[in-house]
Formats: structure tokens, sequence, C-alpha cells
């Protein structure tokens, strides 16, 4: 396997590298990996409090978390840069999400991230496919998920005004990928073959994108359970 930033195969501990992103990424807002918080459903923002001053602080915590993560400087040129988040992720017990509805999968023009709260899927396309996921509550966990390629969401915005989005391609997938947050669910949950969940250190998330069919150090569901109770 080509890459000089590509560890052993069989190499699973977490590395300094890996340490580190995970305490800048706690450090930026981000529950650990770890937190309860984020393998149970979210509650339902009732209608009458979207705007009271608890929802309002959250969706506040949200952007700030988001914004900062998204923020380009010359020490983190490499950083993942944000696409959507859901309230789960920063420890907050409520169905709400931010995505980018504009974004492309080259990630090279990002648009503005939009909150939606008690966002709901009410239509699925038939059609699927596979696409890569990461995600900063899954820790070193990456792989490829089988999605619909289009859905119809419904929710409010922060201001409680019903809103619906037509999603295709990436954007869909985003918010699949954050709805499915609210329900306690992660994305390697949704992979059903260990061969296309992968375990990818730090010092390979360059190397990942173009090897990602014939990763080799694969991820079973059982060591993916283990991680979500690892101590670190």
């Amino acid at each position: 396997m080509a890459g000089e930033r590509v560890t052993p195969e069989n190499e699973y501990a977490l590395t300094e590298a890996d340490r580190a992103r995970f305490a800048d990424e706690r450090d930026r807002g981000f529950v650990s990996p770890q937190s309860s918080v984020l393998a149970r459903k979210a509650a339902y923002v009732p209608l009458l409090e979207i705007t009271s001053p608890k929802i309002t602080e959250t969706i506040s915590r949200l952007n700030v978390v988001a914004h900062g993560q998204r923020r380009k400087t010359h020490s983190s040129k490499r950083r993942r840069t944000l696409v959507g988040l859901a309230a789960p992720q920063i420890g907050e017990p409520w169905r709400i999400i931010l995505i980018d509805t504009k974004v492309d999968e080259s990630r090279r023009h990002y648009g503005k991230l939009e909150c939606i709260i008690n966002p709901e899927i009410v239509w699925r396309s038939r059609e699927t496919a596979e696409g890569r996921e990461g995600c900063f509550s899954a820790g070193p966990v990456w792989g490829l998920v089988r999605r619909p390629v289009a859905v119809k969401i419904r929710g409010y915005d922060s201001s409680g005004q019903e809103i619906t989005h037509i999603l295709e391609g990436f954007t869909a997938r985003i918010a699949q990928h954050e709805i499915d947050h609210l329900d306690g669910i992660r994305f390697p949950e949704r992979i059903t073959s260990d061969k296309k969940r992968h375990w990818v250190h730090t010092e390979e998330l360059l190397d990942y994108p173009e090897q990602m069919h014939r990763w080799p150090r694969i991820c079973t569901l059982e060591r993916w359970e283990s991680f979500k109770h690892l101590t670190f």
C-alpha cells in the first residue's frame, strides 16, 4: 500500500496524533465519541419553545462550534471543514442540526450553515449510492455508506417558520448523516460490511480518499462498539 503516512495494517492502537486531534475537537466543543448523549434519541423541541432562551442558546453554541471549525488559519490548513453538525455532538439533547445545503462533494465551495429544528425526512429516493463518510463523533473510524441519493426534509427555522428542502447528492448525504445523530445512530452502524468500515489514523487522512476502496485496516462492528466504550 502506497503512502508514507500509512501505518502498518495491524496497527489499531491510537497514535499520538489521534489523541491530539480528539483532544483538540473536545476543546472546540465536541463531546467525546464515548459520550452517552450520542447513543440516545434527541428530544423534539416544542414549537412554542423554539425561540425560548434555552433553544436559542443551544443554536448559538452550535454556531460557535461549527464556525470555529470552519475558520481557516495558517495552523489549521489541514483541518477537516465542517459541513454538518447535530446538537447531540455538543452535548445538547435536542433535535436540532446545522447543514450546508450548498456544498458539493469536491468541498471547493461552501455555503452558509442552515439551522433546522425537528428535521424529518418525508421522502427518500429509491436510487441509492455509496459514499465516503467520517465524523467528529466517530474518532478514527471512516467508511463507505450507502444512502438514498435524494431526500425531502421538513422542519423549522430558528424563528419557528416551517421550511422544506429537497436535497440531492452530497447535501442529501449530509442531511441523512446529521438526522441519524438525532436518533442515536452513527454512520459506522449503517455499514453492513466490515470491509467497508475502516480504521484510519490521523496521519493517514490525506491518503485515505484515494485508497479507501482498498484500505487494508478494517473496523469490525465489534471493534467499533469497543471504541465507543474506550477511555482515553
